[in-house]
């Protein structure tokens, strides 16, 4: 349609020019019936030769729209029909004009008739614009019906979209098949939903393996610790024998803790924590302060704490969230600086209120930021001890608050551990 309309204007011209041409060729054989009927007497005088009489006859109408002019000639041409501006009266007139040459009594002479080719112009202008216009119209009803149609063709693809957008957990996943008769977006419908499923199987017997290996390696440990104490009591072994006994002691208690650690996450994970608690954060920091104060002092690390605006999250977890805020202090102190200064602040903005842990430690390499909350992740070696697990449960227990937590470092600079609540929010844990 919208090549159609392109050549349209063209289409016209040339149709108009072959009707003017058509009206020319009868108006030629009115004239040449006429003069066959009248004689040349009606239109000029005969000259017997080209020096006598009135050699030359035209006529036009008031508005110059057609002509005729005779005139005797001495040779004889092929008829031809040519657009061409004539000169009738002083103005110039385009004009499409038929030349015959034809013989009377001996004589040749030369028939034009014309047409003005101002009608065809102004008709053609016209046309033109309206083509224009019609195509300008036809082109934006074609985009939005495009857009129209392509937006309802894909929206069985945007909601399949929009249900693994929804939700970063696999058991949280839509498995209601998306309404469609395209057989291609219930395949993919199917296929995502098969393997979320397969996920979910998988995380599921992941975080149960985790928990039931915890679980069970708690009391074998428990029995060592005991049976170590015991050894210990009796009083008989060497010095050399009791500093081993002491040394495998301490390896049984991290290994406790790291066992307590994955049990936590797993719990945190499965839902099966409580979250019943009305915290005030604010006090819940001054508390870790507190805690942390004989740390803070053997190694010469300053702390300063300016809760700022007050805040209780309600429904909570307290001793997760003590947790979380005392593993970043305790990080800031472990790989702080001696002599270095930790500082806490707290602020409302929009709507989040906003915990900053901040230290003048070692930093973090920026290559190692986007690891630093994988689990068993040791990202620094400093000598310190370290599990991988204090950062990963700080961001479990963040997301189990619907809190989320960034971090900003400079090696040799510090850090910037943020924690943002949002307020008045009632969200489901989604890690």
């Amino acid at each position: 349609m919208a090549g159609f309309l392109v050549f349209l204007p063209g289409l016209i011209y040339d149709a108009s020019i072959t009707h003017i041409d058509t009206r020319l060729e009868k108006k030629k054989t009115n004239m040449l019936h006429l003069i066959r009927n009248k004689g040349m007497g009606e239109f000029i005088e005969e000259a017997t030769d080209s020096t006598h009489g009135d050699s030359a006859y035209s006529d036009y109408t008031i508005f110059r729209e057609n002509f005729v002019s005779i005139e005797l000639v001495k040779d004889f041409e092929e008829d031809t029909i040519v657009t061409s501006p004539r000169d009738i009266d002083s103005e110039i007139v385009e004009s499409r004009v038929l030349r015959h040459f034809f013989h009377y009594n001996n004589s040749i002479y030369l028939m034009e008739i014309g047409e003005s080719m101002q009608y065809v112009k102004d008709l053609n202008l016209v046309v033109r614009q309206i083509s224009l216009y019609i195509l300008i119209v036809i082109i934006t009803l074609t985009v939005l019906l495009d857009l129209g149609a392509i937006q309802y063709l894909l929206r069985p693809l945007r909601k399949i979209e929009a249900k693994l957008l929804a939700t970063q957990r696999p058991e949280k996943f839509d498995y209601h098949p998306v309404i469609t008769t395209t057989t291609d977006f219930q395949y993919l419908d199917k296929t995502i939903g098969e393997m979320m499923q397969k996920i979910q199987n998988a995380f599921s017997i992941e975080k149960e393996f985790i928990a039931n290996v915890s679980h069970e390696l708690l009391t074998p440990v428990s029995i060592l610790q005991t049976r170590l104490e015991n050894m210990l009591a009796t009083g008989t072994l060497s010095e050399e024998a009791e500093m081993k006994i002491l040394e495998s002691q301490n390896t049984l208690g991290r290994l406790k803790q790291i066992i307590r650690s994955l049990l936590l996450i797993s719990q945190i994970e499965n839902n099966q924590a409580p979250k019943e608690d009305k915290v005030d954060i604010p006090q819940l920091l001054k508390d870790v302060a507190s805690e942390i104060e004989e740390r803070l002092a053997g190694k010469h690390i300053s702390l300063e704490l300016n809760v700022g605006d007050s805040f209780v999250l309600e429904p909570a977890n307290r001793s997760l969230l003590f947790t979380l805020f005392f593993n970043l202090v305790n990080n800031a102190i472990k790989y702080n600086k001696p002599g270095g200064k930790i500082s806490i602040h707290c602020r409302k903005e929009k709507d989040r209120y906003i915990v900053e842990v901040k230290d003048t430690g070692i930093g973090i390499a920026p290559e190692n930021l986007t690891s630093i909350f994988y689990r068993f992740k040791k990202i620094n070696t400093t000598g310190e001890e370290s599990y991988g697990l204090g950062l990963p449960m700080v961001k479990t227990i963040a997301g189990f608050h619907n809190a989320e937590i960034k971090v900003e470092s400079t090696v040799g600079e510090g850090s910037i551990f943020t924690v943002e609540f949002k307020l008045n929010t009632h969200e489901t844990y989604n890690p």
